[in-house]
C-alpha cells in the first residue's frame, strides 16, 4: 500500500483508530483484574481454562473436564469443538488466567476486523472496506462477544463471516469445476465445524436453500459437484472432531435442554427487541443500513441487489416463527436448535453492509459509512461502559475463597482463581452428561436431579452407610479424590463415567476394577476400611486420536499452500 496515496493513508488511519481504541479497552479491562461474566461466559471460560492447563502440562486437552464443571469428568471439552481455540490459548498462556480470557476475546475481535477488511477489500474500495469492517466489528454479534457474553465458538465463526458469505455465494453460482473454490469452501467450513457445530448446520441450511433455487432457475448442476467435493474434503479435515464426538456419543448422552421444541419469536419481536450489540436479534446498525438502502435503492442495481436481499430475508425468516419450527424441530439435529434466533440472527449483520457497497457509488457509500462509523464508535463506547457497570455493581467478585453462590442467570466478576469456582451454578449443568444421569422433573432437561446436584456441588462420595466428603487435585487428564474414614464396601464417586471411553482407576496407587452405575457415576469397592484413601481416575485418550489430528493439520496446511500456488490461483482464468 503506497503511503503517498491519499486513499491508502486514510485506510491506514481508519484501521489505526480501531486498534488504538481496542488497545485502550484492553488495558482498561486488564486493570480490573477480573472479567464481568454472565450466562455462557462461565461455560466458555472453563473450556479455555482446561485447554490452558493441558498446554502448560505439555499434553493434549482432555476429552473430559477434571479441573472444571465441579470436577465431574463431564465430557464438555470432548463434545464441544475446540481446535480453533487452541492457537488463541497457546499464544496467550503466558498471561494470568483471567487476563488470558480477556486477551482471547480481544484477539478474536481484532481478527474479525482484519479478516472482514481483507475480504471486503478484494471486492470494494479500500476506504469503504475498512469503514464497513469497523461498523461490523463495532456493532452486533462481534461487539456483544467482546463486551458482554463471551461465546468463543460463534465468535470465531464470525471472524470469517465475510469470506464465508462471498465464497459460498460463488460456490452456489459456480458453473464449472473449480478447485480453488472447492479448497476455499472446505477450509472455511472446517474452521466453522471446529468452532461451533450448530453454526455449520445453520450455514448448510441457508446454502442448501439457495443451491436448490439456483438449480431450478438455471439448471446448473456443477455447483452440486463443487460443493459435494468440498464436503468430502471437509469431512477429511474434520476427522478428529468427528471421531471424538461419535466416540463419546456412543455412550448415550443427555439431550440438550428443550430438545424437540425449538422456540421462535415473531418478526415483530426480532426488530423491536433489538439493541446496538444484538446477537439474537437484528442489530440497530443493520436496521439503519437496511432503511438507507431501501430509501435510496437504485433500479439499475436491482439485479445485483436481489440475491443479497434474498439472503437477508431468508436469515430473518429462519430467525422467526414464520418458518414452521414446530415441524422442523422434529427432525434430527434441528431438534437441538433450542432457539431459532440464536442460530440465524448472528449472521444478519453482513448483508446490509454489502447492500450499501453495491447500491451506492463509492463516494456516497463512503459518506454513509463515515456517519455510521462515527455513530458506531459512540454506541460501542457506551455499550462497553454499560456492560461493565450496569447491573454488575453488586455482582460478587469470585475467587478461590468465595462462598456466596452465583445463581445460574446472575452475573459475576471472575478472577484468575475463580474461573473454576464451585459457586458458579451456571456450570452445574446436564450438558453432555451420560443419559443415565437423572434429571430434575419439569426442567425440560435444563437441570440435573436435585440429589445429584447436591452430591456434585458438595463433592460427596456415597457409601451404603454415609456420604463421604472429598477433596480433589487434578491434572489435564486425571483426577485424585481424597477421603478420610471410609468404610469397607462399595463407594460411588461424584465423577461421570462414559462407557465408550477408557479409564484407569487406582486406590492408593493400586489399580482396581470399577463399574459405571445406573446414575452414570463411577463406582468401585473398598477392600478395607481406610483412615485416608486416594482415588485416582485417569481418562486415557484413544491411540487413533493423535494420528487423526496430525493428518488433519497437515492436510489443512497442504491445502493452504496449494491455494498460494499461481497455477491454482489462476485456474479460473
Amino acid at each position: 500500500m503506497n503511503l503517498k496515496n491519499k486513499p491508502a493513508l486514510q485506510t491506514i488511519l481508519i484501521a489505526l483508530l480501531f486498534f488504538i481504541t481496542l488497545l485502550i479497552w484492553t488495558l482498561w479491562q486488564f486493570h480490573f483484574n477480573y472479567m464481568v461474566s454472565m450466562y455462557d461466559t462461565y461455560f466458555h471460560s472453563q473450556r479455555i481454562y482446561e485447554i490452558r492447563l493441558a498446554f502448560q502440562q505439555h499434553t493434549l486437552p482432555s476429552w473430559v473436564n477434571f479441573n472444571t464443571f465441579f470436577n465431574t469428568g463431564q465430557a464438555v471439552n470432548g463434545m464441544y469443538p475446540d481446535f480453533t481455540l487452541w492457537p488463541f490459548v497457546w499464544i496467550t498462556n503466558f498471561l494470568t488466567p483471567i487476563h488470558q480470557q480477556i486477551a482471547i476475546k480481544v484477539l478474536i475481535y481484532a481478527l474479525t476486523f482484519i479478516v472482514s477488511f481483507l475480504s471486503l477489500n478484494k471486492r470494494f474500495d479500500s476506504r469503504n472496506a475498512v469503514l464497513a469492517a469497523s461498523i461490523f466489528a463495532l456493532s452486533g454479534s462481534a461487539l456483544k462477544d467482546l463486551t458482554n457474553e463471551m461465546q468463543t465458538g460463534t465468535a470465531i465463526v464470525m471472524i470469517f463471516a465475510f469470506p464465508l458469505l462471498f465464497t459460498l455465494k460463488d460456490a452456489v453460482e459456480s458453473t464449472k469445476i473449480d478447485p480453488p473454490l472447492i479448497i476455499k469452501t472446505a477450509l472455511l467450513m472446517t474452521i466453522v465445524i471446529n468452532s461451533h457445530l450448530l453454526s455449520a448446520v445453520t450455514i448448510t441450511i441457508i446454502v442448501g436453500i439457495f443451491l436448490i433455487i439456483e438449480t431450478i432457475l438455471k439448471k446448473n448442476y456443477l455447483a452440486w459437484i463443487n460443493l459435494a467435493i468440498a464436503a468430502l474434503l471437509t469431512v477429511a479435515l474434520c476427522l478428529p472432531i468427528i471421531y471424538r464426538v461419535l466416540r463419546i456419543s456412543k455412550t448415550g448422552l443427555l439431550a440438550p435442554f428443550g430438545k424437540g421444541h425449538v422456540i421462535s419469536e415473531s418478526i415483530w419481536t426480532l426488530f423491536m427487541t433489538t439493541s446496538w450489540n444484538a446477537k439474537s436479534t437484528i442489530s440497530v446498525a443493520s436496521i439503519i443500513l437496511l432503511v438507507i438502502v431501501l430509501i435510496g435503492i437504485k433500479k439499475e442495481k436491482l439485479r445485483q441487489l436481489i440475491p443479497w436481499f434474498l439472503v437477508e430475508l431468508v436469515l430473518i425468516l429462519f430467525s422467526t416463527n414464520l418458518v414452521p419450527w414446530g415441524l422442523l424441530s422434529k427432525l434430527p439435529v434441528l431438534d437441538t436448535f433450542q432457539y431459532a434466533n440464536w442460530r440465524f440472527a448472528p449472521f444478519l449483520g453482513m448483508v446490509p453492509l454489502v447492500l450499501i457497497l453495491i447500491n451506492f457509488d463509492q463516494k456516497k457509500a463512503r459518506l454513509i459509512f463515515v456517519a455510521m462509523t462515527a455513530l458506531s464508535y459512540g454506541m460501542s463506547i457506551y455499550t462497553a461502559y454499560h456492560d461493565q457497570f450496569y447491573k454488575t455493581t453488586h455482582s460478587p467478585i469470585v475467587t478461590e475463597y468465595s462462598k456466596t453462590i452465583v445463581p445460574m442467570n446472575d452475573s459475576a466478576k471472575l478472577t484468575s482463581t475463580g474461573i473454576n469456582s464451585d459457586t458458579l451454578m451456571r456450570t452445574l449443568i446436564p450438558d453432555y452428561a451420560p443419559n443415565s444421569v437423572p434429571l430434575q422433573k419439569d426442567s425440560d432437561g435444563a437441570s440435573l436431579d436435585s440429589q445429584i446436584n447436591y452430591l456434585i456441588s458438595h463433592h460427596l462420595a456415597v457409601t451404603p452407610t454415609k456420604d463421604i466428603p472429598l477433596t480433589h487435585t487434578a491434572t489435564a487428564n486425571s483426577l485424585t479424590l481424597t477421603a478420610h474414614n471410609v468404610p469397607k464396601g462399595t463407594i460411588k464417586l461424584p465423577v461421570f463415567g462414559y462407557r465408550t471411553l477408557n479409564y484407569q482407576v487406582l486406590i492408593n496407587g493400586k489399580k482396581v476394577p470399577f463399574k459405571i452405575d445406573e446414575t452414570g457415576f463411577i463406582t468401585l469397592t473398598n477392600q478395607d476400611n481406610y483412615k485416608k484413601v486416594d482415588y485416582h481416575i485417569t481418562q486415557i485418550q484413544p491411540t487413533l486420536y493423535r494420528p487423526l489430528i496430525w493428518f488433519s493439520f497437515i492436510l489443512f496446511g497442504i491445502l493452504i499452500i496449494m491455494l498460494s500456488i499461481p497455477k491454482i490461483q489462476n485456474f479460473r482464468q
